[in-house]
């Protein structure tokens, strides 16, 4: 998903800082290595546990994609925390990743998540 909902440009992305700060990411607020990025997608495929189309994800426990999702910001492989359902949505997937060192620092930073050997569209995040 991106800001503008078109499908190109600035991710619906939020930065979660390690003291628990937490904003949208875009031009004025970067994220940084280290941080964690929420990114909001659909189309990741089955969860488990399962649940029922249309119905609100579970928050305990959550419900985790079934296939190996991976993702790189700036060509660079990002660690997964979670690849899953947001809990209490219908349909909205999210995929928790750690900004690795590295990146090369820009207003327009791809991100690109690949699940069940698909890769979505790129996306960016600004990154410092």
């Amino acid at each position: 998903f991106t800001q503008d909902q078109s499908g190109k440009g600035a991710g619906a992305i939020t930065v979660v800082k390690a003291n628990g700060d937490q904003f949208s990411a875009d031009a004025s607020h970067p994220a940084s290595a280290g941080d964690t990025l929420v990114i909001y997608c659909a189309g990741l495929g089955t969860v488990a546990p399962a649940v029922a189309t249309g119905s609100a994800a579970p928050g305990s426990p959550p419900a985790h994609v079934s296939a190996t999702v991976t993702v790189t910001i700036g060509s660079q492989p990002a660690p997964v925390a979670f690849a899953g359902l947001t809990p209490t949505y219908a349909g909205l997937y999210q995929v928790n990743v750690t900004v690795p060192s590295g990146i090369t620092p820009g207003p327009n930073v791809p991100i690109v998540i690949t699940a069940a050997g698909l890769s979505s569209p790129p996306v960016t995040v600004a990154i410092k």
